[in-house]
């Protein structure tokens, strides 16, 4: 059986997402570039310029495809070789995802590296990150910007950016624990973030622990320092990935957790009951879940995986409440709890509401 993203999302992936959302113009940013934008370009230029690979063009790459697809849930998307002599590889599109890998991807990475590669790709489709990275692509290649007649350069913000380009990054370390779960371990990805750092193996044998001892190493300086802190913000603010080593260490930290034996033992054995134990973050507080619409709640519980949602009906006098909303919303009793907590997935979500 497959696994559902919600399991593995990244806790910075989900909070940058909603703060990314919050930023004033965001939506309507989304629908104008939504009224005229059309993957189909994206096809154009792929199925024009780019190999497209199959079971009949380098087959052994196509096969990489379907068993990482079947293991996280999503169909097969397309998959096309691009010339760069630059390593790289990102996913695109909206109702059609579609995968590129660059032709230096393929020179420096043997092919098993390549396939680790391919899964962090495919992560960024089970988690319904492609329709947002493939517009905040647009956005900073400054595309958009220059496209005045359209009237993007004013909901284009300098905030706005900002929050695209760290959410992105967040989004790197959800697609990363796709790629952990698809390869049963974190040692490829610390590899691939090694090559992706410069390492290649005509230089010599490579030193994983040393690589991590690098990143645990830059964790403690910015820890130490708030002007450290600072730098950093400044530094990467416009960047669309995260620090290679920081990545590595990421990965492994979570690939010995619980939470990825736990998820390891699921796709090993089948046994739903393995997942109980994992837990999740709520979509909200619940100061900002009550006064909306019940049902809009009972939806965002679900999708964001929990099992044991229930509503109840309650009639009120209370003039200021719609029928409708929220009157109050605990999660195993508790009804005080913040947006930043985590809860099992079987927890009982109770949300009462003005009849």
């Amino acid at each position: 059986m497959p696994i559902d993203s919600q399991f593995y999302t990244h806790p910075s992936d989900r909070a940058a997402l909603k703060a990314l959302k919050a930023i004033p113009g965001f939506h309507q940013l989304m629908k104008a570039i939504m009224s005229i934008w059309n993957e189909r370009l994206s096809n154009i230029e792929n199925m024009s310029c780019n190999l497209r690979v199959n079971e009949n063009q380098m087959k052994k790459y196509y096969d990489m495809l379907p068993p990482i697809c079947e293991k996280l849930g999503i169909n097969v998307p397309d998959l096309y070789i691009k010339m760069d002599v630059n390593p790289n590889a990102y996913t695109s599109g909206d109702t059609k995802p579609f995968i590129v890998l660059t032709s230096g991807l393929l020179e420096r990475f043997d092919d098993e590296l390549v396939k680790t590669v391919i899964a962090h790709e495919c992560g960024h489709i089970a988690c319904h990150h492609v329709l947002y990275s493939t517009i905040g692509r647009l956005i900073l290649s400054g595309v958009l910007q220059t496209a005045g007649h359209f009237g993007y350069a004013s909901l284009i913000s300098e905030p706005l950016m900002i929050a695209f380009q760290y959410w992105m990054r967040c989004s790197e370390f959800s697609a990363d624990r796709a790629a952990i779960i698809c390869d049963g371990n974190a040692e490829k990805l610390t590899q691939m973030c090694m090559r992706f750092s410069g390492y290649d193996v005509r230089f010599g044998e490579a030193n994983v622990d040393e690589y991590i001892k690098q990143a645990e190493d830059y964790n403690a300086m910015m820890t130490d320092s708030k002007f450290n802190k600072v730098m950093e913000f400044y530094m990467y603010r416009m960047i669309d990935h995260p620090l290679n080593a920081v990545r590595a260490y990421e990965g492994r930290k979570w690939a010995a957790s619980d939470d990825a034996s736990q998820i390891f033992g699921y796709l090993e054995s089948g046994d739903v009951k393995l997942l109980e134990n994992v837990k999740l973050p709520v979509p909200d507080s619940a100061k900002k879940l009550v006064g909306q619409s019940y049902t809009d709640v009972e939806t965002m519980f679900k999708d964001a995986g929990f099992t044991n949602v229930h509503t109840f009906e309650e009639v009120t006098k209370d003039r200021f409440k719609k029928s409708g909303a929220v009157l109050e919303i605990a999660i195993n009793g508790k009804s005080n709890f913040d947006d930043n907590e985590w809860f099992p997935i079987d927890a009982m979500v109770t949300i009462r509401y003005k009849a």
